[in-house]
């Protein structure tokens, strides 16, 4: 048994620990966090090279592509050379993997939304939804309020926590850090904005893909430690089979509430469909939807820690 154990190896454990254990307890200002610089990078990189919009589709798509190689090209080969150059590479893996693992701001920003919904202060409520959501939130009601922030920390679980623990797991810090700039970049150049909508479409579809194991993981580990039986009928009710109504059913079986519905991005409002349960979405709804998604991050932690025990046997 001692020789099986030392024979394990346990710096990649330690590290993913040492990364959830940072994200639950500490807030790294957001002025001063690494990926709030990727974002002004980003967002000036789209504005600088984005095509007009008398240039043919293939133009957009081509600039989208190149600007994103671009700009994320030399800081991932830069990272991947000064890791494998280090003396100590494990400092550098637990940094990288401390800044990626930025999910503890969406849960900061639920919490408080969560207070002032309580105590009906409207219009802050929404001011913190759209720093968390990239919909128009100028004119939610309390409804609509509570349904976006519910959305927003579901989604950003599957896409964010599991999707930065899993490319980490398979592929390692690096791979975590290709995800995460790709997943930041789709998320900065949103395809519901009209003007990126062309140039935005490959990154789209290159994380569209990339979320897919994540996203499935997180959400059968989310059912499994709540009311799995209520979550499938839901999924089975589901009337469009895309890939956010699947998951916000998910979700909305499991307490019984409606999600999805119109939105409104760019001052165009999309009628999503209205997927999950019967019931309107209530005040308790934060309450419970927010103790469902932390039992779940203990579950992804537990199996990701299995995983990570097996692989380094």
């Amino acid at each position: 048994m001692n020789s099986l154990i030392s024979g394990i190896d346990f710096q990649p454990l330690l590290i993913l620990w040492l990364a959830i254990a940072i994200d639950a307890s500490w807030r790294w200002p957001q002025r001063t966090h690494p990926l709030t610089l990727m974002r002004y990078l980003v967002t000036q990189m789209g504005r600088k090279v984005l095509p007009s919009s008398s240039f043919a589709p293939s133009q957009h798509y081509i600039s989208g592509t190149l600007a994103a190689i671009v700009l994320h090209s030399p800081l991932v080969a830069c990272l991947a050379i000064l890791v494998s150059m280090a003396q100590y590479p494990v400092f550098f893996d637990a940094v990288i993997m401390i800044v990626l693992l930025d999910y503890g701001y969406q849960r900061q920003q639920y919490k408080k939304v969560l207070a002032t919904v309580g105590r009906n202060k409207k219009s802050l409520a929404r001011e913190l939804v759209s720093s968390i959501t990239a919909r128009q939130c100028d004119t939610l009601t309390d409804i609509g309020i509570a349904k976006a922030a519910i959305e927003s920390l579901w989604l950003k679980f599957l896409y964010l926590f599991c999707g930065v623990i899993f490319y980490y797991i398979v592929f390692g810090p690096i791979g975590a850090l290709v995800y995460r700039l790709l997943l930041l970049t789709s998320w900065q150049w949103h395809y519901r904005d009209p003007k990126m909508a062309l140039f935005a479409k490959p990154i789209k579809k290159v994380v569209s893909v990339l979320v897919l194991p994540p996203a499935l993981l997180g959400a059968l580990i989310t059912l499994i430690s709540s009311r799995p039986i209520r979550g499938l009928k839901a999924v089975k009710r589901c009337s469009d089979k895309d890939k956010t109504s699947l998951l916000l059913s998910t979700l909305g079986g499991i307490h019984n509430i409606k999600l999805g519905g119109p939105a409104i991005y760019a001052n165009r409002k999309i009628r999503y469909p209205r997927v999950g349960g019967v019931h309107e979405v209530k005040f308790s709804s934060m309450v419970y939807v927010k103790r469902t998604i932390t039992n779940a991050m203990i579950g992804v932690t537990a199996i990701a820690t299995l995983l990570l025990i097996v692989i380094g046997m």
